[in-house]
């Protein structure tokens, strides 16, 4: 498809709706001289579409976008990945009038949009960014062709499925939190000896112990685990002091064995889309780390496939000549503050792949204005730096934790010459998040060269 055939839809999303622009060339003049001859015209120039319209007005519905997409005839459309549930519906329909979708990624499109001093918090201006994307000539190559590279790489459907599979699970996790939290309080006083005492399911299709006990659920507990907590019931102070467990403490303990339950059915579909053939080379690499089934499902859906991230099958390295600020970092109200000092002229190299790899996985770094000051922010995935975080303080942070290899060992000894960097007076310089933040970006390294080294010899 070349520059003089495409005809561009650019799709904004939102939560219950879409705002549209169509361009068949780039504006002559540019992006801002377009957007301020045609804003005041935003209602016919950029149509919005209702998922779910309101009665008696005239919003238009997803029926009206389907009759806009077939009388305009894009060759493209250009959508912004703004949730996996509210691009859903739009998405199927473009699919089914088979019109070809190409995704381009927040991060992009911010910069694009800034680029061309286009307004922010604006859909028609969004929705102009993203059709003007296909039809600008620095997204193609040489040979009048879109460059792939300037778009997300289409996802199989299995890590389609896994990404829906794993943010299932996140949802039942943060639902059952509040849940646990108010179950336990009351137990404090209807049964204290069990109050704060771990329970878990041992077994497929059984329920956590102390929460099927609570929901009466007998079948679905081991026998012994139930007869056990029976009689810690039947000798409790609450008992004697005549403290009945509350049916809606029972109602409670309901709902956490229907989550557990669905957990269950969740991690088995996601263990085995984890474990499929197609990921082999991964799964190596995650064991060395000692990646848990959730982290590998967020890792996979992330950065597969990890070829996306070179050039022809190598990392993306440029070299320049250009001055090197010396950079001085100062920790104010727990923020990075950056200031650049006057440096020297360097021959440097960047690492376009790894950078992109990072900031993929939410351990990239941006530079934002905050007054007369410059912060440094992470930048990226906010899930999956998250899941690098619960790593860094679980296996990491934690002795014994990770796998005996050669791995676990480089981390343990950077954890140690981090924690021996100290002041004067001996006090450790490095604590804290700012320790867990260094730990994490050196595991995404660390990832990043294995996987580079794993995937270049399956390609020799």
């Amino acid at each position: 498809m070349t520059i003089e055939s495409i005809r561009s839809l650019g799709v904004d999303v939102s939560k219950s709706s879409v705002t549209c622009h169509i361009l068949s060339q780039y504006p002559v003049g540019g992006l801002k001289t377009y957007w301020q001859k045609t804003r005041t015209k935003a209602h016919t120039l950029f149509p919005s579409f209702y998922s779910s319209p309101k009665r008696k007005s005239k919003q238009k519905s997803a029926f009206d976008f389907a009759d806009y997409v077939t009388q305009n005839k894009p060759d493209v459309a250009i959508l912004e990945p703004t949730g996996n549930h509210y691009s859903r519906l739009w998405g199927r329909i473009l699919e089914s009038l088979g019109i070809k979708i190409l995704w381009v990624g927040h991060i992009e499109l911010r910069r694009y949009r800034g680029g061309k001093n286009l307004p922010n918090k604006s859909d028609e201006a969004d929705a102009l960014a993203m059709a003007a994307y296909a039809v600008d000539q620095e997204n193609y190559l040489q040979s009048g062709e879109l460059n792939p590279r300037q778009f997300l790489m289409h996802r199989p459907q299995s890590i389609d499925e896994m990404r829906e599979l794993i943010q299932q699970l996140e949802h039942l996790n943060r639902v059952q939190s509040p849940i646990v939290n108010y179950t336990r309080q009351v137990l404090a006083w209807q049964f204290p000896e069990k109050a704060h005492s771990e329970t878990r399911s041992t077994k497929l299709g059984n329920v956590p112990p102390l929460w099927g006990w609570l929901a009466e659920r007998e079948l679905e507990v081991h026998p012994q685990s139930y007869k056990s907590i029976s009689k810690i019931y039947r000798e409790s102070a609450a008992v004697q002091f005549e403290l009945d467990i509350d049916p809606f403490v029972r109602l409670h303990g309901d709902w956490l064995c229907d989550i557990d339950i669905e957990e269950q059915r969740l991690e088995t579909n996601l263990k085995s889309l984890v474990n499929d053939e197609q990921f082999k080379i991964y799964n190596l690499i995650f064991d060395q780390f000692g990646f848990g089934l959730r982290i590998r499902a967020r890792l996979l859906s992330r950065i597969y496939p990890f070829e996306a991230f070179l050039s022809n099958g190598k990392q993306l390295i440029e070299r320049e000549v250009r001055e090197v600020k010396k950079k001085q970092i100062t920790r104010e109200n727990g923020k990075s503050v950056v200031k650049f000092l006057p440096g020297d002229i360097k021959r440097v190299k960047r690492n376009r792949s790894r950078d992109a790899f990072k900031l993929r996985l939410g351990m990239g770094t941006v530079l934002e204005q905050s007054g007369d000051k410059l912060v440094e922010k992470g930048s990226g995935s906010a899930l999956c730096r998250m899941n690098f975080w619960q790593h860094v303080i679980t296996k990491i942070e934690v002795d014994g934790r990770l796998p005996d290899n050669p791995i676990s060992k480089e981390i343990a000894t950077y954890k140690e010459t981090l924690k021996k960097n100290v002041d004067g007076s001996g006090k450790q310089l490095l604590n804290g998040k700012h320790l867990q933040n260094k730990l994490m970006s050196k595991v995404a390294n660390l990832l990043f060269r294995e996987l580079s080294r794993a995937i270049a010899k399956t390609d020799a």
